[in-house]
């Protein structure tokens, strides 16, 4: 029988992804529900474990409702104090709180710059000859998105695979992400895979399929603009094609996709 989350005043949400994970969450986790239980509030709150919470550096982290607090760098011997002043609604304390409610900024004792792709540069290809070209990120939390838009905003977009078959992406009718790691593109006749989630180290034929690196290019000559996917040994796994630098799908990629690193052809002339 499930939990009557209509009776909680309030909910803790545990980290629970690779980073708090290797930090100590479990424990943290087991502490606080062993509280929890032990002091007859099983049923008057409730405990989530949320995968990644965002905030690696920070790990293991907990966010608590009501007020939105974020906490960091928890261990079992902090959790118990920090639940009690919850439901006791007791002060706070700060020094323990990576964020909360009405803070103007958040207070982290281990902050990382966010990485952004780097501006576009004028390379001499192997196969694309002279162009500039950048790199964007390979994780399925852009490629998903990326495949997505595309299917959505087709007109002026071409796919060619591996073994160089193109196909404008007016041509593919549906995306499946239901697999474990692979999107799946679907046509009238066909299914196009592309494996975008992290795979397992030791399976070498889905580290072959992987895309591991995203490039974005401008090709000087032709004017193409388009993405190239390669896996991590440097193989083409296949490319898409825009047909101008005006096009739609072209401009969410340098605003979304690369976070606004736009092509500024003047500082070329």
């Amino acid at each position: 029988m499930g939990k009557n989350v209509a009776n909680t005043t309030h909910t803790f949400f545990f980290c629970d992804g690779g980073s708090c994970q290797k930090a100590g969450s479990e424990k943290v986790i087991r502490t606080a529900r062993a509280y929890l239980r032990n002091n007859g509030h099983w049923n008057d709150t409730h405990t989530i474990k949320t995968r990644c919470n965002g905030r690696c550096e920070d790990a293991p982290t907990c966010i608590v409702y009501p007020g939105q607090n974020w906490y960091k760098e928890l261990t079992p011997e902090k959790i118990t104090p920090i639940v009690k002043r919850h439901l006791d609604n007791a002060p706070l304390v700060n020094s323990e709180l990576l964020y909360k409610k009405g803070w103007q900024q958040q207070v982290s004792n281990n902050e990382i710059a966010p990485i952004k792709p780097k501006p576009f540069e004028l390379k001499n290809d192997t196969e694309l000859g002279e162009c500039f070209i950048t790199k964007g990120f390979s994780s399925d939390q852009y490629l998903y998105p990326l495949f997505l838009y595309l299917l959505e905003n087709p007109k002026g977009v071409s796919l060619i695979s591996s073994d160089e078959k193109r196909i404008s992406f007016q041509e593919i009718i549906s995306l499946d992400y239901s697999k474990t790691y692979t999107l799946e593109l679907h046509t009238e006749t066909t299914a196009i895979p592309f494996t975008i989630a992290a795979v397992p180290k030791e399976n070498k034929e889905l580290q072959q399929a992987k895309i591991s690196s995203t490039e974005y290019y401008f090709h000087k000559e032709t004017q193409q603009t388009g993405i190239r996917f390669k896996n991590k040994f440097g193989k083409i796994l296949g490319q898409i094609e825009f047909d101008s630098l005006n096009n739609k799908a072209w401009e969410y990629c340098t605003k979304i996709q690369l976070q606004n690193v736009h092509l500024d052809l003047k500082n070329y002339e």
